[in-house]
Order: C-alpha cells, then structure tokens, then sequence
C-alpha cells in the first residue's frame, strides 16, 4: 500500500517536473537538446524512473528548503515585444529610363554612402564643357564630357541658362552628385545624329518657305497696287471721255460745219460776182463752174459732218463711256481679285510655315528624348544616401552587377536617407488590442538602445500577410525619435522593439514573482493547469495554487487579482522556485536590454478616432505621422485641419525665404528678419485655436527645433 502511494506520487512529481521542464523550456528558448538532457537528468530512460526516484525527492527537498520567493506588490512595466525592420522614411528609387533594353557597363559597389547634387559658382570664363571637366575626378572623353554636360543641362533646365553665349558670372547651378549607374547607349549616338540632319533639313526648308512668303507678301503688294492704279487709270480716262473727248469732238465737228457754212455763204457772193463778170465778158464760163461746183462740195461736207456728228453723240459717244466705264468696273474686279489671291496665296504660304515649324518642333522633341536618353545612361545619385541593389525579381533578367541586361522602369539602386530611419512591424492580432499610437518603445540593434513612438498602427488586418501565414497581422511603425541614428541602425536591419503599454504603479500594482516560480502541471490526461508552489506556513508543506498570468516580461510574472481565495497569491507568502535551473531569472521573452538608460519625451497618446485610422496610408502620411504635432502638443480632431492649414501656409513662408536667401535675392540679415516673421505669423494663425497649454508646447518646440512642427 505504501509502495503505491509512493509511485504514484513520485509519479506525479515526475509529471509536474517534466511540464515545469517543457513549460519552461517553451519560455526560456530552451533547445530540444536541452530538453533531452533535462529529461534524461530526470531518469527517464529506457523504463529507468523509479530507479531515481529517491535521488530526485532528495534533491527537490534540497531545492524546495533554499530556493523560495516571498510575494509582494510590485511597480510593473508592460510591454509588448516586437521583431521589426529597419527601412527609411525617405527613400531615393533609381531605375532605368532608357528606352527598349540595355546593359549595366557599371554600377557602384552596394553598402558604399554617396553623395548627392551639390551647388557651384559659375566663374568668369566658364562654359559648360569646362564646367563639366572641372567637377568631375573623372578622366573625361569627348563622349563622357558631351553625356555630363548634357546632365548639367537638365539638372539646370528651370534656370533659363543660354548655354551657348557667355554664362552668367556667379550664378549658382547644380552639379550632378556622385556616379551610381553607366548604361550602355547602343544606338543612340548614331540616331542622335541622324535627327540632327533631319532637324538641320527641316529648319533650311523652313527657312526657305518663310523667304517664299516674304516673297509672295511682295508680289502680292505689288500686284495690288498695279490693280489699283490700273482702276485710277481707268476712272481718268473715263472722266476725261466725259468731260473733255466727247465734249470737245462735238464742239469741233459743230466748229468745222460753222466754217463750212460760212464758205458756202462766200461761196454764194463769188459766184454772183462771177456771173456779174461773166454777162460782162471778164471771165469765163469756166471759172462760174468752178465756183458752184467748190460751193455744192461745201454744201455736201457740211451735211455729211452734220450727220456724223448726229450719229457721234446718238451712238459713238454713248459707246464710248460706256466701254470706259465698262473698264473701271474691270479694273474694280482686278483689285478685287488680286486681295482674294493675295489672301488664298498668304494663306497657304502661311499653312506651309505651320506644318514645317510643327514638323520641326516634332523633330526637335525627338531629338531632345533622344539626347535625354544619352543623359540617362549615365545615372547619378540625385542624394546623399546608402547604395542598396533592388533584388532581380525575375529570373529572366537576373540581379542588379555589371553586364545585366536591363529594361525602362526597372529598379535599380534604392538610396535611403541614412538620417530618416523607422521600424516597420507586423502586430499579432493577439498584441494588437493594447496598443495606441503614441506610445513609446524602445529600439534595439546590436545592443544599442534608442527612443521610438508607435506611430502607425493599421486597424485592418494586412492582407499582404494574410496569404503567407494563418495568423493575422496589422501593420505598424515606429518613428525613431532621434536625429543621430548609431552606425547599427541601417536600411534592412532587424530590429527588437519594445512598446511601453502602461506602467503599473500605486494602486494599479501587482503581486509580481519571479517566472521560475510559475509552472504548470496536468490535473487530467489532457489537463493543465498554471500555478505556483506555495509552502504553508503552519504545516511546512507546500501547496499547488492556481494563478492567472497578467503580465509577464523577461524576468518577472504579474500575477491577476483573484476574489476567489482559493487562487492567486497573496503578499507575504512563500513561494517556492523552481528546482530545474540555479538561474535567477527565467527570460520568458526576448525584451530590449538597458530600457532604463532611455529617457522618453512623454506625450499624450493619440485620440481613439487616429488609433483605429487604417495603416494602409501613403508614405507621406507615415512621415506626417512620424513628427506627430497631434501627440506633441495633444491636439484634438477638430484642431487637426485647422493646424494642418496654418502649416502648410508656414511651410510656404519658410520655403521661400530660403528660395531667395538661395537665390542670393536677400542678405542673411534680411532672411533672418523674414524667418522671424514668418515664424511670428506662425504662431498667430494657431493662436486662434490652439489653448494656453498647446500654445505653451507649440512655443517650447518652436524655441527647440521648428522642424518637429513643420514636418521638414
């Protein structure tokens, strides 16, 4: 009877001995090495238990009279723990811009940091091949020099620069930084040139239609004014019928039949002078003849001038006018005519201009895409930052080195900032609920410790995770709030994150017991329950007490507060350690180490409205979130759109005071006096609507560091 009392409480001290084992293993990140050998330490092998098992009663005696923890309440720090990435909130993408496919010549080697565009001082004397060469360590070609200069051309495009004249003496431009990428140009050159033919032709034939215009516009003018003269010509002439050829005819025949008249009549009296003559024998018959026959031809003339001149002004003077008048009209319809062909030829002289000057612009902007692609197969980093290949997502084009083939778009190099750091996390859905952005965390590389907020908690689940795993993930950041990050803290790099959840001090404290005093045993074959060994104080015995774990860190158990006496503990009693390790201290979970050396700047948490806001925001959102001005001066929902407007209103002032301090338009004396008034103008937008404590926190970050507020 004693024999089996005794098995079967070795048995169970064996069975809560091994789940303390497995219990504890789970928690400290034992190894199934470990494992082993703890239960081979235990006797259990090949049927050997009952042969250790007054060994393992004496030792657990040993054990269970050294090793006790007397409870008490305790300040406990929860916290939730997090594995994260290290990634930059600015980000730089270099991908190719060539056209078609091509070939890396050469690329920088990864990891290296690398400068970005820098400012120069045009100097008396400089030209842009001169430029290029002095900015450069590199030995230049005539190709290199053209590519670079071309570089500086685009990089400087908005400064209206006229390259090819005397460049403007201590006017600042950019310099292309550091040379990150050389892409093999293949045809380019070639098709460069044969474009600058095409343009060279199209700006003769332009040249030559505009001179075949000043010409038409000529000929035109000219055959507009000789329609118009030919119509003053003909009105003259028709005026002069009128007033002078027709009048003055008439007035001659009228003249010449007067005359003729007049010879009749003398013609009458020399022939009765004749016939007076003839009766008296002192001329002849014939001179009497004579005399009627000069008069009867007179008589005939003048009835044949009378009827002409009646049938001149009856018939030839009408026809007449009326044929000059005929001409004006003809003349009229000339200049008419001319006008209509004057303007149908301009036009269409004008419609060739159009097309070729269209034809040309064509030309020309393949001709400057063609030129900027020559540029962009040589790719410089456009900022300081670290050189990071993208990896070769696809097999057929293979990684990022020298010699592979790459396509338009295709990312090369990522240049993260190396000052703008945050951690990117993937939240269980068991540690989502406790969270709230602006908490505080702790960021671990390499055991070195910095500060960080939460700034991004996602309230959906993230679908790209869904598919990689059953578990359900939200998406989370944490900002770095430092600005001189350790030589640690780089792109891509894991990160231990701890995120202070609550501090349980006062009345909010907890029984908290080392995490070898909890353990577990099975109540039933499929059974178990967490407890803890408390050894009574009157019988000296030790008795299983269940325990619910609250909260739990790397070192210490916060144990729930129980109505019910029969669970939990209570301060004062004895708790017994566990006997499976010498340790102090059982790490549960990895937690950052040195928390206390970090100093936060504490902040309200952000409103309930922003917590649950999804994750699924842009990156800018992100970087907004990063500065956070709704934690740092504890704005409400209603604030925010109001803040943001007075912001951005400052963001502008600010920008171009140090456009025109850039662009040397002030002195320093000047932009310090137009900082501080936009700074002053600043703070009397947010007066209105932020409150006395607000307005005290805006003042303070302001006197600090304006960018915190800015957001830059």
């Amino acid at each position: 009877m004693n024999t089996s009392k005794r098995k079967k409480s070795n048995s169970k001290g064996v069975i809560s001995m091994n789940s303390k084992i497995l219990t504890q293993s789970a928690r400290g990140g034992f190894s199934t090495g470990k494992l082993l050998a703890l239960v081979i330490a235990v006797g259990v092998i090949g049927g050997g238990i009952w042969l250790c098992r007054d060994f393992l009663q004496e030792e657990e005696k040993k054990v269970q009279q050294e090793k006790y923890y007397k409870a008490k309440k305790a300040d406990f720090l929860v916290t939730v723990k997090l594995h994260g990435r290290l990634t930059s909130t600015e980000v730089e993408e270099i991908k190719c811009d060539v056209e078609g496919t091509t070939t890396i010549e050469s690329i920088v080697e990864e990891g290296i940091t690398v400068k970005g565009p820098s400012h120069y001082s045009i100097k008396s004397g400089d030209t842009l091949a001169i430029i290029a060469e002095s900015t450069t360590q590199d030995v230049l070609d005539e190709d290199e020099l053209n590519i670079r200069s071309l570089n500086i051309k685009l990089m400087n495009e908005d400064e209206k620069i006229d390259w090819d004249k005397e460049l403007p003496e201590g006017h600042s431009i950019m310099i292309p930084g550091d040379l990150l990428v050389v892409l093999d140009p293949m045809s380019l050159k070639e098709r460069i040139n044969q474009m600058e033919i095409t343009v060279q032709n199209s700006e003769n034939h332009l040249s030559r239609s505009v001179g075949n215009m000043e010409a038409q516009e000529l000929t035109a003018a000219l055959n507009f004014k000789i329609a118009e003269n030919n119509l003053k010509v003909a009105e003259n002439n028709l005026e002069q019928l009128k007033n002078d050829t027709v009048p003055n005819r008439i007035k001659e025949d009228e003249g010449k039949i007067a005359n003729l008249e007049k010879d009749v009549v003398l013609a009458d009296k020399n022939l009765k002078a004749y016939n007076e003559l003839k009766e008296l024998g002192f001329v002849s018959d014939v001179e009497v003849l004579r005399t009627e026959a000069s008069r009867a031809k007179t008589v005939h003339n003048i009835e044949t001038l009378k009827t002409k001149l009646a049938a001149y002004k009856k018939y030839d003077q009408i026809n007449l006018i009326d044929t000059m008048a005929l001409d004006v009209e003809a003349a009229k319809v000339s200049i008419k005519r001319a006008e209509v062909k004057n303007i149908a030829d301009l036009r269409d002289a004008n419609a060739t201009i159009t097309t070729q000057k269209k034809t040309l612009e064509l030309e020309n902007e393949r001709l400057e895409d063609l030129n900027e692609q020559m540029a962009a197969t040589r790719i410089y980093a456009p900022a300081d930052g670290r050189v990071i290949y993208y990896p070769g997502r696809y097999e057929s084009f293979g990684p990022i080195e020298d010699g592979a083939k790459v396509h338009k778009g295709r990312k090369l190099i990522k240049l993260p900032r190396t000052n703008s750091l945050k951690v990117e996390l993937n939240v269980p859905a068991a540690r989502r609920d406790g969270l709230e952005r602006g908490m505080k965390a702790w960021v671990q590389v390499n055991d070195v410790t910095v500060p960080g907020t939460l700034s991004v908690l996602g309230s959906n689940v993230d679908t790209n995770k869904r598919g990689h795993t059953d578990k359900s993930y939200f998406k989370g950041e944490i900002t770095i709030d430092t600005v001189e990050f350790p030589d640690a803290f780089r792109e891509g790099v894991m990160a231990v994150v701890e995120i202070k959840v609550k501090n349980l001090v006062g009345d909010e404290q907890r029984i908290k017991v080392p995490n070898q005093c909890v353990t577990t045993r099975m109540i039933s074959e499929d059974t178990t329950e967490t407890g803890c060994w408390v050894l009574d104080s009157v019988t000296k015995k030790h008795a299983w007490r269940p325990v619910d774990i609250e909260y739990s860190d790397e070192k210490f158990i916060a144990i729930k507060k129980e109505t019910d006496p029969g669970r939990g503990l209570k301060e004062g009693e004895l708790v017994h350690l566990s006997p499976l390790t010498e340790a102090e201290n059982l790490n549960l979970e990895e937690g950052v180490v040195g928390k206390g050396y970090i100093e936060f700047k504490e902040g309200k948490p952000a409103p309930a409205e922003e917590k649950e806001e999804d994750a699924d925001k842009t990156d800018k959102d992100s970087v907004s979130n990063t500065k956070a001005p709704v934690v740092l001066l504890s704005l409400e929902k209603e604030q925010e759109p109001k803040w943001q407007v007075a912001k951005d209103d400052a963001k502008v002032s600010y920008g171009e005071v140090m456009r025109r301090m850039k662009a040397k338009e002030i002195s320093d004396g000047e932009a310090k006096a137009a900082i501080e008034k936009a700074g002053t103008h600043f703070r009397e937008s947010v007066k209105k609507f932020l409150t006395k404590d607000q307005l005290k926190k805006f003042d303070k970050h302001m006197k600090a560091d304006a960018r915190v507020l800015l957001g830059s």
